[in-house]
């Protein structure tokens, strides 16, 4: 919006002396979109002269301080003219500053200060000097004019320029210039406030789902365990007595009672991914943990020792695939209700023991390392 902006100056200099000058700037400062404050503008107002001009200056966008051939009335409280306390003011306020002064040699006596009763013209004049300096100095836009032609010539682009380093708050709108940016935005604003007003409300009615489903197996855990404490206890090598797969094929009973089973009962028919896992956890602290994440495949390691060679898939099925016999013959049970943590039964401790004396593993080796010995 900054090509409609319109910027407020206030004009500071002396009067009498200046009044075609500041009649000048005016016209410049509206052609050039500003909008120009001074004394002109003053009205009797029932606070002191002061407080007027305190408050018209903080009302606008820079501070333009022109300097002639007088120092001006003097505040006998600060002990400088009006014309510099004005400028100390917005210098405080941090304004922008331009300055306009007069060359020396185009000022005529009568545009000189004439002193009055408390002050000299010597002592003014050194007075204006001395401001002069400073303002020079001050790190101010600052130039120079001889006649109201050369002021408007300097004054103009003075105005221009000082419009590209102007704060981006700065300056006035006309509300017409800006509705259709203002309900561009209220539009936005009301389509993000619906938009996370939907949001939450679908949040809501996850939650509530969530809430519902807990409390559904909640129910459901508080049934099941109260059916559970009427059915007799049975083991894992019950269940698998009655219950077995061979060649996909579901067999409900033992027809063969008696006949032993291939990989329990003869210490060389065991896989040895399943001996080495047994009898390392049965000699460390009864668990075999299976850890499993998105990022990775799943690790198995007992007594805090991993037992995958590589981070591969192929070698991650092959100890999983260990345990799971395990669990099968029911030398090791899931204690975690996310099936990450196992510990062998009484079973398991007995067949760890019978595998460790009859395969001579040692579990004070590491186990890839042992493991070698019967691979090779």
């Amino acid at each position: 919006m900054k090509n409609v902006r319109k910027f407020s100056v206030f004009i500071s200099s002396t009067y009498e002396d200046l009044k075609n000058e500041r009649q000048a700037l005016m016209g410049v400062a509206l052609e050039n979109n500003f909008i120009p404050v001074g004394m002109e503008q003053f009205h009797a107002a029932p606070t002191s002269q002061w407080n007027v001009i305190t408050k018209m200056i903080d009302e606008c966008d820079f501070y333009l301080l022109v300097i002639g051939g007088r120092y001006g009335s003097i505040d006998e409280e600060a002990g400088i003219s009006y014309t510099e306390k004005e400028y100390n003011y917005a210098k405080v306020k941090g304004l922008p500053v331009l300055v306009l002064i007069k060359e020396s040699s185009a000022i005529t006596e009568s545009e000189q200060d004439i002193g009055d009763e408390k002050y000299d013209k010597y002592t003014k004049m050194k007075m204006l000097e001395e401001f002069r300096n400073r303002v020079k100095n001050d790190g101010n836009t600052v130039d120079f004019f001889t006649d109201i032609n050369s002021l408007k010539y300097k004054a103009s682009p003075t105005f221009s320029k000082a419009i590209n380093y102007v704060d981006e708050y700065a300056g006035w709108v006309r509300y017409r210039d800006i509705v259709d940016v203002i309900n561009e935005e209220a539009e936005g604003r009301n389509k993000a406030n619906a938009e996370f007003g939907e949001h939450q409300q679908k949040m809501l009615e996850e939650m509530k789902d969530m809430l519902s489903q807990f409390g559904s197996k909640l129910t459901d855990m508080e049934n099941n365990r109260l059916s559970w404490e009427e059915i007799p206890t049975v083991t894992s090598e019950d269940i698998h007595k009655l219950f077995r797969v061979e060649n996909e094929t579901l067999i409900i009973g033992n027809t063969e009672e008696g006949k032993s089973v291939v990989g329990q009962d003869d210490v060389g028919n065991i896989p040895v991914e399943s001996a080495f896992l047994l009898v390392y956890a049965a000699d460390g602290d009864g668990q075999i943990i299976k850890s499993q994440t998105l990022s990775s495949p799943t690790q198995i390691f007992t007594s805090g020792k991993p037992f995958m060679a590589d981070n591969s898939k192929r070698e991650s099925a092959r100890w999983e695939e260990a345990l799971d016999r395990l669990v099968e013959w029911g030398w090791v049970k899931a204690v975690g209700y996310k099936g990450e943590i196992f510990e062998l039964t009484g079973t398991g401790y007995s067949k760890a023991d019978w595998l460790k004396d009859g395969m001579r593993i040692d579990t004070s080796k590491d186990p890839l390392d042992e493991l070698k010995e019967f691979e090779d």
